[in-house]
């Protein structure tokens, strides 16, 4: 399976030794999460913060808008083969976002919360790279896993049988019995970050790896 720490989970003071380590252990991507305090009910990290991740980091970075107006900066978290993720629920053209998107040449991901239906995106996965089911409500680390196997099983199947590329990922409360799960229903990439970061970073994203 495929591992995308969370980031904003590691330690400012060892931020670059943390990124090795997670870069050495076999990641695939950063997953960043960018709130701003409206969309939900926390602030974290803006374009400063990315590009100085995109200055130390060698592999992709997968930024997560958690904002009210993505479409006024996505651009900003849209360097070379990084990827950028759009909420279903902001309050915005998703599609024509994406379709923009797609136009600039932006690699894009959709992500749904976990009330929001599979079938609200099932028209929106030829616009993007991964879909992203987010099993927590989004807003804090360290949330209790909402168990969202039906829904990754519904779009995986969905993928299969319209030939689409479309990868799924899964965030939210994901350790080695929880990624175990979402794998086990039709998920390729998890994201992680109290599991991973709270103990041996290399040993933790290397089980998850296994998986």
């Amino acid at each position: 399976m495929l591992v995308s720490p969370s980031i904003v989970a590691a330690s400012l003071l060892k931020i670059q030794d943390q990124v090795r380590e997670c870069e050495n252990a076999g990641s695939t991507s950063f997953h960043l999460d960018v709130m701003d305090g409206n969309f939900v009910p926390n602030i974290t990290v803006g374009p400063d913060y990315y590009d100085f991740l995109r200055s130390i980091s060698r592999i992709r970075i997968e930024s997560h808008l958690m904002v009210m107006r993505p479409d006024l900066y996505y651009s900003k978290f849209a360097k070379p083969g990084d990827l950028v993720f759009i909420h279903y629920e902001s309050p915005i053209n998703t599609l024509g976002l994406l379709k923009r998107m797609r136009d600039e040449g932006v690699d894009a991901g959709i992500v749904i919360n976990p009330d929001t239906p599979f079938s609200k995106v099932s028209d929106l996965l030829e616009y993007a790279q991964i879909l992203l089911i987010m099993s927590v409500y989004p807003g804090f680390s360290g949330q209790k896993f909402i168990d969202v196997s039906d829904k990754i099983h519904e779009a995986s199947t969905f993928i299969r049988k319209n030939g689409l590329k479309t990868k799924i990922e899964v965030d939210g409360g994901i350790n080695d019995n929880t990624a175990r799960i979402v794998k086990n229903a039709g998920a390729d990439i998890v994201v992680s970050a109290s599991y991973i970061f709270s103990g041996n970073i290399s040993d933790r994203i290397r089980i998850l790896s296994s998986i």
